[in-house]
């Protein structure tokens, strides 16, 4: 299996995506942030069920990523590691977070 890489901006969108929860359901808020974990955990026992985001994107790169609910993982494959990048929520301009 890959290690797992955590990109620190994670943490931030993690912490955005709780507080912006919690403002109606802390419960809520706490279970989606934990169940947003274990996407993480199946990327990395998984890491190529995610779809590449060059095909929907208008420049190359090589990311790749998976849907859950309202959320967008973003993440890398390297040789000896998945990197998850970023975690968005769906409706955000993926394009704008990239720059």
């Amino acid at each position: 299996m890959k290690k797992l890489r955590i990109n620190p901006l994670v943490s931030v969108d993690l912490k955005n995506i709780k507080e912006f929860i919690a403002e109606d359901n802390p419960e809520m808020a706490l279970k989606t942030v934990q169940e947003i974990y274990s996407q993480f955990e199946y990327i990395q026992q998984f890491p190529s069920m995610g779809a590449d985001l060059a095909k929907r994107v208008s420049f190359r790169t090589d990311y790749k990523y998976v849907v859950w609910n309202n959320y967008v993982v973003l993440y890398k494959l390297g040789n000896e590691y998945v990197e998850i990048y970023r975690v968005v929520n769906r409706f955000q301009d993926i394009m704008r977070i990239l720059d």
